[in-house]
């Protein structure tokens, strides 16, 4: 993760810790083979968010969580993205919250993590796909 303030601008031009709608949308359009993150992003809310809507946020299709710590007002957002680095992967995890207005109407992030996953697609051809010759 970048430490100068410079470093965490996103190509959009937002700094990743606020989010970027764009960077959230094009997270879900993401070309084969772009890395995958593991984000996280600790953040305070003024005021409570409803037991509801973070049930429903677990529902989301696009595997974010947003779950509350034993400090109140502190939530923890959590999901995994595709994005080239790990500063549109914060951004475009951060970005859920701007694009989801009515589920966190205001907040500040506090702290992000953003974890490379390990790549599962080889690119080659499964090997169980293949018949072997039986032929001597």
């Amino acid at each position: 993760m970048p430490n100068d303030a410079a470093s965490w601008v996103c190509p959009h031009g937002q700094d990743a810790r606020r989010g970027c709608v764009t960077c959230y949308e094009e997270a879900s359009e993401a070309a084969p083979g772009t890395p995958s993150w593991e984000v996280a992003a600790w953040f305070t809310a003024p005021r409570p968010i409803p037991i509801r809507t973070l049930q429903d946020v677990h529902r989301h299709g696009r595997s974010f969580a947003i779950d509350q710590p034993s400090t109140p007002l502190v939530y923890l957002l959590t999901g995994r993205t595709s994005a080239p680095d790990s500063v549109q992967a914060v951004a475009g995890v951060v970005g859920f919250l701007l694009h989801n207005r009515h589920v966190v109407t205001g907040f500040t992030v506090t702290e992000t993590r953003a974890t490379l996953l390990p790549r599962t697609d080889t690119g080659g051809a499964r090997t169980t796909d293949t018949w072997l010759d039986d032929t001597p």
